[in-house]
């Protein structure tokens, strides 16, 4: 694992992975792939295919957004017990919903009166992207004691 991880470089990277094209992933798998490359653990990086079904709000229903999940996903793996993960799987859920325009989590509030394929929703999805990639390193890199970067 890493000594310091910057925080804006975890962010540009969900953002970016999530970008529409050829090596588009979704926004589970997005967020998941900018934490394990900043911190990389000990455990493969095909975790990435954890966030698989997280898309459109968890399997395309709508609901908890992919991007929270993802990071909710990391964060499980990285503190390795409900007991150390819980606690801050719940800091990480106010964090992301305290940060978005709709104070909400669920893909169905965040993207309400968007069209799916339109530039404002895949901007949005970004940003959220980027937001919970960027609240999961923040706590991580307290509980681990790994340096946080700008």
């Amino acid at each position: 694992m890493t000594d310091s991880v910057s925080i804006a470089a975890v962010e540009a990277a969900a953002r970016a992975n999530n970008r529409p094209g050829p090596d588009h992933m979704n926004c589970g798998e997005s967020v998941i792939a900018a934490l394990w490359d900043a911190f990389e653990p000990d455990f493969p990086r095909a975790v990435v295919a954890a966030g698989a079904g997280m898309g459109a709000g968890i399997g395309g229903s709508g609901c908890v957004c992919g991007a929270l999940a993802g990071a909710v996903v990391f964060l499980g793996l990285m503190m390795g017990t409900k007991e150390r993960a819980k606690p801050l799987a719940a800091e990480l859920h106010d964090a992301f919903r305290d940060g978005t325009a709709r104070h909400a989590t669920c893909c169905r509030v965040l993207t309400r009166g968007m069209d799916w394929w339109g530039d404002e929703r895949v901007s949005q999805c970004q940003d959220h992207c980027a937001l919970a990639a960027g609240a999961a390193a923040r706590v991580l890199c307290r509980e681990l004691g790994v340096r946080a970067e700008a």
